[in-house]
């Protein structure tokens, strides 16, 4: 049961990870921002994304805050869900 609810937490990282570089390139294209599509995913990324622009603001117009959330997604979160799921692990299981 550990594995599978460890496995099912990094897919759902993995998943977010994708749905915060569609919305990363979709910024890129004014028409694709004013589309429902888009919208939705501004509702789901736009609190993540918030929380990295309170320490790093925008420089020059571009917004490097993106890369610190992708950085904490692909490589800082992973690595927390492992260790928090390897306190669960019983001994002889």
């Amino acid at each position: 049961m550990n594995v599978l609810l460890t496995n099912l937490l990094l897919q759902a990282v993995e998943i977010y990870s994708y749905i915060l570089l569609i919305w990363v390139i979709g910024s890129w294209f004014p028409r694709f921002t004013i589309t429902k599509f888009y919208k939705f995913i501004d509702k789901i990324v736009f609190p993540y994304a918030q929380i990295f622009r309170s320490f790093i603001p925008p420089f020059g117009g571009f917004d490097f805050s993106v890369i610190a959330a992708f950085i904490v997604l692909q490589y800082i979160l992973p690595q927390v869900i492992i260790r928090i799921s390897s306190l669960f692990i019983m001994p002889g299981a």
